[in-house]
């Protein structure tokens, strides 16, 4: 008896090991999980429509400090070959239509209320997260937490 249970131990370590070798979803380094999302205004937005372009993907909420604090400086990025896509995380439609109105964002707000975008990325629970995608489609950097120049300007940097 004592043996097949170390037996059994064995096999679910090796299973443990093999899948914790794989890389994370959403990795840096790895294609970005493709996606087609619904945003706030009721469009389907899909990262494929964005390649070519560096995509800052930031997962916020209304109610976090650090990502209405960090909102300015994603709408500086939005520009040119910088698109910026939000997607909400934990926050109600009118909440958050109303900070992005407030706030003069231009960039698609999409929902995600299974959580399947933070799954896909690899991220917990907490906000705010930006993930730098390059124009080849490929995750190139990751910020936890709130946004500040030097952080934008090394995102940016990783995609070249």
């Amino acid at each position: 008896m004592a043996g097949a249970v170390v037996a059994i131990a064995i096999i679910i370590g090796l299973v443990i090991i093999t899948d914790s070798s794989k890389p994370s979803p959403g990795a840096v380094g790895q294609p970005a999980p493709v996606f087609v999302a619904e945003s706030l205004d009721g469009k389907r937005v899909a990262l494929a429509g964005y390649r070519g372009r560096t995509v800052l993907l930031n997962f916020w909420a209304s109610w976090c400090e650090p990502c209405r604090r960090e909102f300015p400086l994603l709408r500086t990025a939005n520009h040119g070959s910088v698109a910026v896509l939000g997607v909400i995380v934990r926050d109600g439609d009118v909440p958050a239509s109303d900070f992005m109105r407030a706030e003069h964002a231009t960039w698609p707000a999409l929902k995600d209320p299974s959580g399947r975008l933070l799954r896909a990325y690899g991220i917990g629970q907490g906000v705010p997260v930006t993930v730098v995608i390059s124009p080849s489609g490929k995750v190139t950097g990751r910020h936890l937490g709130e946004l500040h120049a030097k952080d934008l300007a090394a995102l940016l940097a990783s995609a070249r």
